[in-house]
């Protein structure tokens, strides 16, 4: 593509235009130098990507490891730091210290990758309690006996939303816990004969929830994913047999356990060289504290994939809940990137993180989009990506609709959409979700129902948009907004609340390892949950790789 002239400043730029607001009070952490990666030999220029970073990412070694350690450090003068919690405005001086260990190791039988921090927050006039928490993922992938056994682990901790629809006493808007998860999922993966694959997989996860607020239900629990599977590759007619089974058990909710068992068969035929449609045909069978459904489970799938950066995928099925579905977009071109996921389905809290389950925009897919037309192997092109969010001080994934706790089994309907647009000094980016959660019972819990002293009905509309210009070869300039609004239904009816912010924030490079920012931030919000109010903050703060 020799028209392409992407810079790194541009690419930088595209990270940050692609972020939305974290939190309610959260910057966005600005781009860093590179030179963290190895170089051990010259290589030729790929079109689009800048040289000091190809000549890390093309020569690195398809096995090795590298160790990425990053720190943080922001001072915050807010006159409003208990907006969200229900209390009368005060002012405060808030100091926030962010390490935060990023690492990939890959080897002949197994990889590992790594994004892990701390988040540690002081208040200078204690106006709220200072705290440290933990924040980031870690994944294994192993291979036991060559091209027949595997085992994947995984490790991560997040910050969670509790629901503030909770009545007199309980939690307010705002209010948070972490999560602590770790999963293990040992499986059976075997080409049989050419184009007949077999998978025997089960994945377990142990979720521990702690700070929890008072008077807030949180609870962990144990999710089991148990799954076979036996497909034919359609050429142009194929086949599948699909046995899974999904349980939920919660500490301390005796009541709240769910047990879901699918069987689908499935067939399929290659209409197009890209395109394959498929119809689906099976039984559901739901289980749950004094309720049992089954019902017969029947759709239609369509797998459309014209390159391999542009790929649709679409499900609509018949389910015990009604109509599920799921649909999934990725696209465009060198400049511009679309991201597109909507789905209908009933889940659990427990789920892993990142499964895919709750609504989440991926910045990271859009970076490696971006990127595949100038940097064919996966491997060189991950270890660039995640330099890239690291250089901007970006998260993975996008801020939108979170949801919140129920120790229920939910309805879940999720609509996220997200685009990018790059210029040569410019990078715009717009992301709009939309997501509705349902408490979810069976015929024949209504006593549950009724004894239910909590219910998470709510709808979750936003939308963030973000602009980067580069401003020189050392300054750039980022501008954020976002505007969310949640609102009640059924037991919530009438409850709301809406929150705007605006970010504005300026980043020098004082070397090539530190950066160091400044910024403003404005903050409305208004509740019928809680008091609402206004926040006026400027900020400054250091970024250093070492």
């Amino acid at each position: 593509m020799p028209n392409l002239k992407l810079r790194k400043p541009q690419l930088l730029a595209a990270c940050a235009a692609l972020t939305a607001v974290c939190a309610a009070q959260a910057q966005t952490l600005p781009a860093v130098p590179s030179g963290l990666l190895p170089s051990t030999a010259a290589s030729a220029p790929v079109a689009g990507v800048p040289a000091q970073l190809l000549g890390a990412a093309q020569v690195a070694p398809r096995t090795g490891t590298y160790v990425v350690p990053s720190v943080a450090v922001l001072a915050t003068q807010t006159s409003n730091a208990t907006l969200g919690t229900g209390s009368p405005a005060r002012s405060d001086t808030v100091l926030q210290v962010l390490p935060r260990l990023f690492l990939q190791s890959s080897h002949a039988r197994w990889r590992l990758d790594g994004n892990l921090g701390l988040s540690g927050t002081y208040y200078a006039a204690g106006v709220e309690p200072n705290l440290v928490t933990p924040d980031g993922n870690a994944r294994l992938h192993s291979e036991w006996v060559k091209n027949l056994l595997f085992v994947d682990a995984g490790f991560g901790a997040s910050q969670q939303s509790v629901s503030p629809y909770q009545g007199a006493g309980g939690p307010v808007q705002g209010s948070r816990y972490t999560t602590t998860q770790w999963h293990v999922a040992p499986y059976i993966e075997r080409m049989l004969e050419p184009g007949l694959r077999l998978l025997v997989r089960s994945d377990d996860t142990w979720t521990h929830t702690s700070n929890t607020p008072s008077q807030s239900t949180v609870s962990g629990g144990r999710y089991l994913d148990q799954r076979l599977l036996l497909e034919r590759a359609p050429t142009p007619i194929g086949y599948g047999l699909d046995l899974r089974q999904l349980y939920s058990t919660y500490d301390n909710e005796p009541y709240a356990w769910l047990r879901d068992t699918t069987l689908r068969a499935s067939a399929g035929v290659a209409v197009a060289p890209h395109l394959v449609l498929s119809v689906i045909a099976g039984h559901e069978k739901v289980q749950a504290y004094t309720a049992q459904q089954s019902d017969t489970l029947y759709g239609v799938r369509a797998q459309w994939r014209p390159s391999p950066v542009t790929h649709l995928d679409a499900t609509v099925e018949h389910r015990f809940f009604g109509t599920g579905w799921l649909l999934r977009l990725h696209g465009g071109g060198p400049r511009a990137r679309l991201s597109l996921r909507w789905s209908r389905d009933a889940t659990s809290g427990l789920a892993p993180l990142g499964s895919g389950q709750t609504a989440q925009s991926n910045l990271g897919t859009l970076l490696d989009g971006l990127l595949a037309a100038q940097i064919p192997d996966p491997l060189q092109r991950a270890r660039m990506v995640q330099q890239l969010l690291g250089e901007a001080g970006l998260p993975a994934g996008l801020q939108t609709a979170g949801g919140y706790y129920t120790s229920s089994s939910i309805l879940r309907n999720d609509l996220v959409l997200t685009a990018a647009l790059l210029r040569v000094r410019d990078s715009f980016a717009l992301s709009l979700y939309r997501s509705r959660v349902q408490d979810l019972f069976l015929p024949g819990q209504g006593v549950l129902r009724l004894l239910q002293l909590t219910s998470n009905d709510n709808v979750q509309t936003g939308a963030a948009f973000n602009y980067g210009h580069r401003l020189s070869p050392l300054d750039n300039l980022n501008l954020t907004l976002q505007d969310e609004l949640d609102s009640g239904f059924g037991p919530n009816q009438g409850r709301s609340a809406r929150q705007r912010s605006l970010i504005v924030q300026i980043d020098h490079r004082m070397s090539p390892r530190t950066t160091a920012l400044v910024g403003l931030r404005r903050q409305l919000l208004s509740s019928t949950l809680v008091l609402g109010g206004t926040e006026t903050a400027v900020f400054a703060g250091l970024v250093h790789r070492f």
